[in-house]
């Protein structure tokens, strides 16, 4: 997903409905009116009940109620409870904040925003959703909160409203059976699934009794018409009818108040006899993943003990027709899933299977992430970089899961090498709450004081000092730094030695500072292949610029863009590229300055740093001001302004605050204090492409000069850019043929996809092609 999406309250965007809603008018419009009612309103039911679908299309359609949009977390894969609010700060956009816990600025984000938030499958976490949700709703007065789960929240003014299975089958006015002027919903849906799985297959009329039978023993539950849908592979409706009959009553001998659980869970159980050893066997071992999955990771995760790695696909591929697993493709690779309550039910068959073996299985899952966050930090300075951060992306609930099932226990070595790679990934994605999470948990479970842990101790300090926790940072730096001498690791000291100069830098010793990092360049040397390399030289070039020796600020993050650009690498060099801008800027080399903070924005743009954001375009404000273009300045201060409002510039320390409020007095002063706040508040408001488009001089206002449109007046409210975008799809192109032609990168046209369907309002590539043909457009 693109940065301007996820800071468009997109990161929590509804998911996609895969099939088609059927029924649930009634309970649409009900639980529709509860939200204007009550902040917080909790649908339960049983696993199945189709909770999380009505949820989904309710928050669709009361979305145009709330300012500030709808924003949507999944909880069923989230294992500890503790990160349960940088769970929503994710989902939100809101990110990092010196050390506040991830509860004080969940806190201060939703105090003014009216927002409709859905918390979907809060059982697992009924107690720390209901503490969480009762600190939400008090400090924010213009939330609501949609909760799906199985068990009410039980919080004070908390609506409770139980999910009922589908209408089912009543009788016809020519008696039991016969057809009624509309069929109800339960036959409806397993008509549309039964069509679903077999090409051709319709409902008649002679079979409408047998329908009417199986959708009333299973009591109505979707999930369990779905999974009796798709046994029409296999059997007639007849013989379903009498497996399924027999075996719902044979495992209960008598219905109880529990019944549509006890409906369910025999559905599952059947649709589990019905599938070969090995399927069971896949089945039971694909619930180690707590969220979506890949071929690979299946193979190698799945495999062995009566399962060889070269039948999972086959075996995958008969629980991908039995609706077991769903595909669930991503960013254009193929990936799949299990509904929550299959992936709970396969969990209780591996749990059965013994705990041996069940921990096998989940230390077996860490050591392939393990092995692949091993490969990944050795290439995340290199060319692979976009590659392996769209890989965490998509990975990093299943190793956050797994991570915290094996940390205590895990093999000494492969936990280092794992939390080496993945504080740089925590880094580059700028989720440092996360990232000291798992560095205290690991400090307090493992014996950090022997060899080999320097590394682990200056990543952690590194965290810690970027949330501005200088003191426990220098101690864990002191540590590290006395480990890698006694061991003589030349680049563990190497490291410690950054770590204590960016320290210095954070607490305003400048002189030390360049010392420490200068003697760190030296131990490093400019030929390894370590991220940290290069983020030497630019908070080397950061201290010169804060010491306002512009000539070493701007040669020293020349360096660390040439070292870059040798490796291929773009996140911390496009930071390089950042502070050069900023030393020009101060110099007065106003073009120079503007071509380097373009590109740096670009990059950031593209990579989804929304700190790198939030600086360029700051930095660009910077020279805007500077030519005497104060209105566009402000506006583009206050779009960084409500983007700082969710990610903070810790990367650049407290000091840097002061080349802002250079900008902010320039402009104040040109302006007068009402224009500049109007200008300022139009920015806020301003969607985030156009203050994008507009600093990088992409927009027809920067071209003129005058300031960007945030009412979208134009006769098509497409920019340049995603016009030639759109061209192409209507040529047929696919994202990574765009990216090619327009030599982008993938991810950046999969952004500009995504804008092109969201402002036009449409949910195909082909009302795009059609649009493009209406409108007159030539193809590119």
């Amino acid at each position: 997903m693109s940065l301007t999406a996820a800071l468009e309250r997109q990161t929590g965007r509804l998911p996609a409905e895969l099939t088609s809603f059927i029924g649930r008018k009634t309970e649409l419009e009900q639980v529709r009116h509860l939200i204007d009612d009550h902040r917080l309103v909790t649908l339960t039911g049983p696993g199945g009940v189709g909770k999380s679908r009505l949820a989904v299309r309710t928050a669709g359609l009361a979305q145009a109620a709330f300012a500030d949009g709808v924003a949507f977390v999944a909880l069923s894969g989230l294992t500890e409870p503790s990160l349960l609010a940088q769970t929503i700060c994710d989902a939100l956009g809101v990110t990092e904040r010196g050390s506040d816990p991830a509860i004080i600025r969940l806190a201060d984000h939703l105090a003014d925003v009216r927002l409709l938030l859905v918390l979907d499958t809060c059982e697992h976490l009924v107690d720390e959703c209901a503490m969480l949700t009762e600190a939400m709703l008090r400090a924010a007065h213009g939330l609501r909160i949609l909760a799906t789960s199985r068990q009410p929240l039980d919080v004070m003014g908390e609506y409770t409203f139980p999910v009922a299975p589908l209408d089912r089958p009543g009788p016809g006015p020519g008696g039991p059976g016969a057809p009624s002027s509309e069929e109800c919903d339960s036959v409806k849906l397993f008509t549309e699934r039964a069509a679903a799985t077999v090409q051709g297959w319709t409902l008649a009329h002679a079979d409408r009794e047998v329908v009417i039978q199986l959708c009333d023993r299973l009591d109505g539950i979707p999930l369990a018409i779905e999974l009796a849908a798709v046994q029409l592979r296999t059997f007639s409706l007849d013989q379903m009818l009498s497996r399924l009959g027999s075996h719902l009553f044979q495992v209960r001998g008598r219905r109880t108040s529990l019944q549509r659980h006890q409906t369910l869970r025999a559905t599952v159980d059947w649709s589990h006899e019905l599938c070969s050893a090995e399927e069971r066997l896949l089945w039971a071992r694909l619930s180690v993943f707590a969220t979506d999955f890949d071929l690979d990771a299946a193979e190698q995760v799945c495999s062995g003990d009566g399962l060889a790695a070269e039948q999972i696909v086959e075996v995958l591929t008969g629980l991908l027709e039995k609706s077991v697993v769903q595909r669930a493709d991503r960013g254009g690779r193929v990936r799949y899933r299990m509904l929550d309550t299959l992936r709970r039910y396969g969990a209780d068959r591996l749990a059965a299977r013994g705990a041996d073996e069940e921990s096998r299985l989940r230390h077996r899952c860490f050591d392939w992430y393990a092995e692949l966050l091993r490969r990944a930090r050795a290439e995340l300075s290199s060319a692979a970089q976009v590659r392996w951060l769209e890989w965490f992306g998509c990975e990093r609930d299943n190793i956050r899961a797994v991570l915290g099932q094996v940390l205590p226990t895990a093999d000494e070595e492969a936990i280092r090498e794992a939390m080496g790679a993945l504080g740089r990934f925590w880094a580059l994605n700028g989720i440092l709450g996360e990232s000291r999470h798992w560095m205290d948990r690991l400090l307090e479970e493992r014996d950090t004081t022997g060899p080999g842990w320097s590394e682990f101790l200056t990543i952690a300090a590194l965290t810690m000092t970027l949330q501005n926790d200088l003191d426990v940072s220098g101690e864990l730096l002191e540590r590290a730094l006395a480990q890698a001498r006694a061991e003589g690791d030349r680049d563990g000291v190497a490291g410690a030695l950054a770590g204590k100069g960016v320290v210095a830098l954070f607490a305003g010793d400048f002189d030390a500072s360049l010392h420490l990092l200068g003697t760190a360049g030296e131990q490093y040397g400019e030929t390894g292949d370590d991220l940290f390399i290069l983020l030497t030289r630019v908070f080397q070039a950061l201290a010169y610029l804060f010491k306002n020796d512009l000539d070493a600020a701007i040669a020293h993050a020349d360096r660390a863009v040439r070292l870059g650009e040798e490796r291929g690498e773009l996140w911390a060099r496009s930071y390089g590229m950042l502070v050069s801008g900023l030393a020009l800027w101060l110099t007065g080399d106003l073009d120079e300055a503007m071509r380097r903070l373009r590109r740096s924005l670009r990059i950031k743009r593209d990579l989804n740093d929304g700190l790198g954001v939030t600086l360029g375009l700051e930095g660009i404000a910077g020279c805007l001001c500077s030519r005497g273009e104060f209105v566009r300045a402000a506006m583009l201060l206050g779009a960084s302004d409500r983007l700082r409002e969710s990610t903070h510039t810790s990367w650049f320390g407290p000091h840097h605050a002061v080349l802002r409020e250079i900008h902010i007095d320039q402009a104040v002063n040109a302006l007068g204090q009402e224009r500049y706040r109007a200008a300022f508040n139009d920015g806020e408001q301003l969607p985030l492409p156009r203050a994008i488009e507009d600093a990088l001089g992409e927009s027809p206002a920067a071209a003129s000069g005058k300031p960007a449109n945030k009412s979208g007046s134009d006769s098509h409210p497409l920019t340049e850019r995603e016009l030639q975008v759109a061209s192409l799809v209507a040529e047929g192109l696919s994202n990574r043929d765009i990216a090619e032609r327009l030599t982008i990168a993938k991810r950046t046209a999969d952004s500009h996809v995504e804008h092109i369907l969201a402002k036009l309002g449409y949910s195909s590539r082909a009302q795009i092609a059609a649009w493009i043909t209406a409108q007159e457009i030539p193809l590119s």
